[in-house]
């Protein structure tokens, strides 16, 4: 009988050595997978924790949440997505029905380019709106597009920010409803994002 050569047993060396650095242990094998827990297996006050701790808004996140009476007994990641994005959509007609009614104080409104910003920001705010609500009818089905229509309403918040100051006037009042709609925008996002990760 001829004796194997170098390279056979070198190969079967190898294949050996493959098969016992990739089998599991037995601990391993008898142990059935485990998922790590995910967010929405936690208690409501530890789900807002987990959505307002992954925002850079935290404070303004735990007490928007909170505002909200459903909160309290929601059941998991995708009910506080619906509600924060409610919520989103609720301050985008706000703040729209504050500048439309800045614009209807015609005689109050001066210079002229105010007026002209002001009235492109009531567009900007209704396109803020249908982001939010498209994202909240979304956000059961497909929780990436939800999560791009949230972050795309952030884009329509700066948008008559630029149309303001673009026009060389300042109205510090919409500039702060705008830092509280961008916090809205980071809470959507966030929660979304969460919900397809």
């Amino acid at each position: 009988m001829a004796s194997p050569s170098p390279r056979h047993v070198l190969l079967v060396v190898a294949v050996s050595l493959s098969l016992f650095l990739y089998s599991p242990s037995p601990t391993e094998a008898a142990t059935p997978y485990a998922p790590s827990p995910s967010p929405t297996a936690h208690s409501t006050p530890e789900l807002v924790e987990h959505v307002c701790s992954q925002t850079d808004v935290y404070e303004f996140c735990m007490k928007a949440l909170r505002s909200d009476r459903r909160t309290a007994s929601a059941p998991d990641l995708l009910a506080i997505a619906k509600i924060a994005l409610g919520l989103a959509a609720a301050n985008a007609t706000n703040v729209r029905k504050y500048i439309e009614g800045m614009v209807k104080r015609r005689n109050m409104i001066k210079p002229a380019a105010l007026k002209a910003a002001l009235e492109k920001c009531v567009s900007w705010y209704d396109a803020v709106f249908y982001s939010f609500r498209s994202s909240l009818a979304e956000v059961e089905i497909d929780a990436m597009t939800a999560n791009y229509d949230a972050m795309v309403a952030g884009d329509y918040v700066l948008s008559c920010e630029k149309e303001v100051s673009s026009r060389g006037v300042s109205v510090p009042s919409i500039s702060a409803k705008s830092e509280v709609m961008m916090h809205f925008v980071k809470i959507g996002s966030t929660v979304t994002d969460l919900l397809w990760t």
